[in-house]
């Protein structure tokens, strides 16, 4: 067997992945691993161990970020030699910082949180590892109806093929929704799509101008983009956020820089951070943006889903230039399997963006776009959206009383104006969010570590809690078990913690 001479200790503070790590690169520079060696794929290998997936996927992340292995798409995960130290005169990688995050090279992040997302379903576990709303607040009965009645009213027709560009009286009440945001548009100028992601895959299939192109993200930033642009080649440059959003201040010269086709960001509830773009920042953005002739992409997925007051003027209400792509949804507010969005996108381009949502999947469910349409025009849809803002606003109180109680004085939060999550730093010096997840899992305890949303590979101590999935009570359980998870870690790691002030607990 490969690991035949490997013993882990699982008594040892050191953590299981870290030993499998210090094995292989222990025998990488002796030599007995030649480069170009393959290595086990994880699967196989944590069999052989007796461990989780998860615990070799770490361990060849580590070697990866040393330079050790390399992983080729498709292939699997070959060493590439021993270490190699910076040249005298190349100076090392400049992290980009949210807080005090430290950088870390990316790896495959999909492979990461498939595994995660298999473990957090796992039965008694309580996971604020999902992107998704509460199931509870689902509209069942409302939907049902109507579903029934377009079924009644319109037959066989609403299962026939609809036009690509989507159902039109469907593409009519949107643009009554977004007009009532101030922002010009008809119905003509709206493209039906799967739900919002496939709103911004389609804007990449238009304006990325060919492979290996650049496009701006946040960072940290929405997995669910990273995965699009590494399956289209794309390259994405992460501009640094504070407690404002994007660092505009840095935009100029990364433009310069790397020429991108698009600027991607969403500047209300920001996925994964909560944080929210202020208006002198955003008109900053669209000066700059206009000025370079740079398209933007603003997702406005939780836009609806404010708690303490209402969003700011969206990007697109603001946009003089014509420059502004605006993909939305209902997937977070309303019913997330019927898989219906949209984008908002100049005149102009309707056409060639049509004619690419075609090639992907033809059109998007004439039956669930009418169901959507009737139940939109029963007038139900504020009266939900108030239910579910109260709730979720008292799910956010919950959690962030329990993180005061539970989480040790050193981790860092900012509480979200609206949105489904919260963004937590811990401290730099101690375990890692991936040491603390396969140590909370054991609490049956989950949660998203924030290294998966970055561009770079940053925020290795950072994590994302969904706050709206679980009732209160569950809430506070599970934040109760992560502190004990990060207390049991944080002992078996040695690790000292100067203590810090509360007053700083809370950004």
């Amino acid at each position: 067997m490969f690991f035949s001479r490997l013993e882990l200790d699982r008594d040892k503070s050191r953590a299981l992945y870290l030993q499998v790590a210090d094995h292989l690169r222990q025998r990488i520079e002796s030599g007995d691993l030649a480069s170009e060696t393959r290595l086990p794929a994880s699967r196989v290998l944590a069999k052989q161990l007796g461990v989780n997936r998860v615990t070799v996927v770490n361990a060849y992340a580590e070697l990866e970020a040393e330079g050790l292995v390399t992983t080729r798409v498709g292939s699997g995960t070959y060493v590439t030699g021993p270490h190699q130290s910076h040249a005298p005169d190349e100076p090392p990688p400049i992290p980009v910082r949210l807080g005090s995050s430290q950088p870390r090279r990316h790896w495959d992040a999909g492979h990461m949180m498939t595994e995660m997302m298999r473990l957090a379903r796992q039965p008694g576990v309580i996971s604020f590892a999902a992107g998704t709303p509460a199931s509870e607040f689902i509209p069942v009965n409302e939907f049902r109806r109507a579903i029934n009645d377009v079924l009644r009213r319109d037959g066989a027709e609403a299962l026939q093929y609809e036009e690509a560009a989507g159902y039109f009286p469907l593409r009519d009440s949107i643009a009554e929704l977004l007009q009532a945001q101030a922002i010009e548009v008809k119905a003509s100028d709206i493209l039906i799509t799967a739900g919002c992601q496939q709103a911004v895959d389609i804007t990449l299939r238009v304006l990325a101008r060919s492979e290996h192109s650049a496009l701006v993200v946040e960072e940290p930033c929405y997995l669910g983009l990273l995965d699009l642009l590494s399956s289209r080649r794309i390259t994405p440059v992460g501009v640094p956020m504070d407690e404002q959003g994007l660092r505009v201040d840095q935009l100029e010269q990364i433009i310069l820089r790397h020429r991108p086709s698009l600027i991607y960001v969403t500047p209300n509830f920001h996925n994964p951070t909560g944080i929210t773009m202020p208006l002198g920042r955003r008109q900053a953005l669209l000066e700059i943006a206009a000025r370079y002739g740079v398209p933007i992409l603003e997702d406005t997925t939780y836009d609806e889903l404010y708690y303490d007051h209402q969003p700011l003027p969206t990007l697109k209400s603001l946009d003089t230039a014509g420059i502004v792509f605006q993909a939305g949804g209902f997937s977070k507010t309303l019913v997330p399997g019927i898989r219906i969005g949209y984008l908002v996108a100049p005149s102009q381009l309707q056409e060639r963006l049509v004619a690419t949502k075609q090639t992907t999947d033809i059109l998007t469910s004439p039956l669930n776009q009418r169901a959507l349409h009737a139940y939109l025009e029963s007038g139900h849809f504020p009266i939900h959206l108030k239910t579910v803002r109260d709730a979720y606003r008292t799910r956010r109180d919950a959690m962030l009383a329990a993180m005061q109680q539970h989480f040790p004085l050193e981790a860092c939060w900012r509480c979200p104006a609206g949105g489904i999550y919260l963004w937590v730093e811990m401290p730099q010096h101690g375990p890692t969010a991936t040491e603390l997840y396969l140590t909370a899992i054991n609490y049956n305890v989950a949660f998203s570590i924030g290294s998966v949303f970055s561009a770079g590979g940053y925020f290795a101590h950072a994590l994302r809690l969904n706050f709206a999935g679980c009732p209160p009570d569950e809430i506070e359980e599970g934040i109760r078990r992560l502190g004990k998870a990060w207390k049991e870690l944080l002992a078996r790691s040695n690790t000292l913690v100067e203590p810090r002030p509360a007053s700083v607990h809370i950004l």
